[in-house]
C-alpha cells in the first residue's frame, strides 16, 4: 500500500522526538508498564517508542494506520525479543476477537482519533475480563483558564500540523463513561512539552 507524503513526513518528525519522549514519559511508563505480560495490543504504536518499557517474551500486536512506521516497528520489536504482529488499520474495528487481550496500550493516541468513545468501546471488546487498558494522553486544560483559551485558539492549526491531533480534548470523560469495573486516573502537568500540551492524564482501567 502506497504511503502518502504527509504520513511519511509525520513519521519522520515523530522519530526525531523519540529521545525527548523518553525523557518526558520514561519514569511514568516504567511505573505503569510494570508487570505487563501475555497478549498485548498497542493502539497507534508509531515509532515503537514504548518497546523500551515492555518485557521480552510478550505477544504484541500493533494497530497502526500509518504504514511509514512499519519498518521501524518490526526492527524495534525484534531487538527487544518481542513476538510482534503488525496490523495496518485503525482501531474503530480492531481485527481481533473479543476477550483476547491481557493488556491494551494507548499512549498519546486518543487526541487524534475522530471518535474516542468508539475506540474505547473497541478496546473494551478485545480485552479479556480483568484485562487492563493502560493510557497516557495529553488533554484539555481546565475550563475557564487562560491555557484552555489558548488551546481552543491554537487547535485548528494543531490539527493540520500534527496529523489531526486535538490539544483541547477532554479525553478523561470518555474513559470514565466507558463502564470499566476499575479506574485509576490522575491528572498531571508534564514538563518538557509545549505549554498547550502540558495537561495530561494517565493511569489504567480494568474491564
Amino acid at each position: 500500500m502506497k504511503v502518502s507524503f504527509k504520513k511519511r513526513l509525520f513519521a519522520w518528525m515523530l522519530k526525531k522526538e523519540d529521545a525527548t519522549s523518553h525523557k518526558i514519559y520514561g519514569s511514568y511508563k516504567k511505573d505503569l508498564f510494570q508487570n505487563i505480560q501475555g497478549s498485548v495490543v498497542e493502539i497507534g504504536p508509531g515509532t515503537g517508542v514504548n518497546f523500551k518499557y515492555l518485557p521480552p517474551g510478550i505477544n504484541w500486536t500493533g494497530i497502526e494506520p500509518n504504514g511509514a512506521f512499519n519498518e521501524i516497528l518490526r526492527t524495534r520489536a525484534k531487538e527487544k525479543g518481542i513476538t510482534a504482529e503488525l496490523l495496518t488499520g485503525d482501531a474503530f474495528q480492531i481485527p481481533l476477537p473479543g476477550n483476547s487481550a491481557d493488556v491494551v496500550l494507548c499512549t498519546l493516541v486518543l487526541c487524534s482519533v475522530k471518535d474516542p468513545a468508539k475506540i474505547i468501546d473497541e478496546i473494551k471488546r478485545v480485552l479479556k475480563p480483568g484485562g487492563k487498558l493502560i493510557f497516557i494522553e495529553h488533554v484539555a486544560a481546565p475550563k475557564h483558564t487562560g491555557l484552555r483559551v489558548v488551546q481552543n485558539i491554537f487547535n485548528p492549526v494543531n490539527r493540520i500540523m500534527a496529523d489531526g491531533c486535538n490539544c483541547n480534548r477532554e479525553t478523561w470523560t470518555y474513559i470514565r463513561e466507558a463502564g470499566f469495573t476499575q479506574l485509576q486516573l490522575s491528572h498531571q502537568q508534564m514538563h518538557g512539552t509545549f505549554k498547550f500540551f502540558s495537561p495530561h492524564i494517565m493511569g489504567y482501567a480494568i474491564k
